[in-house]
């Protein structure tokens, strides 16, 4: 569909801009020739050949010795006047053999761009399915190549995180056979239960690093229903008062009409929440951070702004916020996988999340689209 309608406008483009100035000018030279007829064919100059023919008809009486030059002479002006008594006639022979020629170069005109025209289509649609097949097979390529990136970092991250916990554990077990033979029961039994101890805190650690990919795989899709933003985000303060005691989070719906309303899935949206917190409580540890939820209406859109006043990230750091698996913190507890869930969740929503940087301070910008 897309070659047929790139050749019909070319020839169409090619025909315009050929046929059109070639109309013109047999306009033009129609009218010229049709005007220089009819100013040869007017009333004065066909008496001025009737007085000729008398005069000539005169003198050629008054002078018998120069008879045959005033015959030949009235004669042609007799011819004259035969081509003034039918000017209509006259003019058709000579425009309509003009028409007929011009009409027969302007059919080969078109004719000519006709061709010319559907040989430059073969060659656009050539040129067109080439490029269309390289840019095919590089999307491809690329595609390819980022979903190994992706598979090589999940393989990374997970050999990381799996490791961590095993190699201590290796090195444990492997020390308990000497210590059995070298060490006294007492030593020994105590040596047992450390082991013990610290194999069960690194099975934790692997069990909570397998829970939390776990819920980042099988993160559910949101169930979107008209809600009030702001009521939302009141409805989930209790539960991060209580699952973060070092912050202090406060809501500002003043540029919100309580009409306000926005598809959300108010659950899901809890994630949201949750992680931009736990994102600012753990960048400031050991201090009470203070968060401010600022909702307003901006024409079509309610725009949410989560700000804290703890230290801002590292600009390096900012542009990979949202990515999967990047943090400043790395520990066993933080995988750097809160933020992506965020922004996917967002993204469901509709919306779109950014991260900025105001008076010192990081203010996460989330934006939503409103019910109309």
């Amino acid at each position: 569909m897309a070659e047929a309608r790139v050749r019909i406008l070319l020839i169409g483009t090619i025909l315009v801009m050929s046929t059109v100035p070639s109309l013109g000018a047999f306009y033009l030279l129609d009218r010229a020739v049709e005007t220089s007829l009819n100013l040869g064919f007017n009333a004065r100059i066909e008496r001025g050949l009737d007085i000729g023919a008398e005069s000539l008809k005169t003198l050629r009486r008054l002078d018998p010795q120069h008879q045959q030059d005033y015959r030949r002479k009235f004669e042609t002006l007799v011819d004259l006047q035969r081509i003034y008594s039918q000017p209509e006639w006259i003019k058709g022979n000579i425009l309509q053999p003009l028409r007929i020629y011009f009409g027969l170069g302007l059919t080969a005109l078109v004719l000519l761009a006709v061709t010319i025209a559907a040989l430059l289509s073969r060659r656009i649609t050539n040129a067109y399915h080439a490029m269309l097949g390289e840019l095919l097979a590089e999307r491809e390529r690329v595609r390819y190549l980022r979903q190994m990136e992706s598979w090589q970092e999940l393989a990374r991250v997970l050999a990381h995180e799996i490791k961590n916990p095993l190699t201590p554990v290796e090195v444990l077990l492997s020390s308990l056979g000497r210590a059995y033979a070298e060490k006294a029961p007492a030593a020994f039994q105590k040596q047992l239960a450390d082991t013990e101890r610290i194999v069960a805190e690194e099975l934790a650690s692997l069990k909570r690093t397998i829970a939390r990919f776990s819920e980042f795989s099988r993160l559910a899709r949101p169930e979107l229903s008209p809600e009030n933003p702001a009521e939302v985000v009141r409805r989930h303060l209790p539960a991060l008062q209580a699952s973060f005691p070092d912050a202090r989070v406060q809501v500002d719906a003043r540029e919100l009409p309580e009409s306000t309303r926005v598809p959300m899935d108010a659950s899901l949206f809890r994630h949201v929440l949750m992680n931009i917190v736990s994102n600012g409580v753990e960048a400031n540890e050991g201090r009470t951070i203070a968060f401010v939820v600022r909702l307003a209406r901006r024409a079509n859109t309610v725009e949410m702004s989560i700000r804290n006043d703890g230290a801002p990230v590292s600009a390096a750091l900012a542009e990979q916020l949202f990515e999967p698996y990047v943090s400043e913190r790395k520990s066993k507890e933080n995988m750097g996988l809160g933020l992506a869930i965020v922004k996917k969740i967002v993204v469901e929503h509709g919306g779109s999340i950014r991260y900025l940087e105001r008076e010192g301070h990081p203010v996460f910008l989330v934006t939503l689209p409103c019910v109309p």
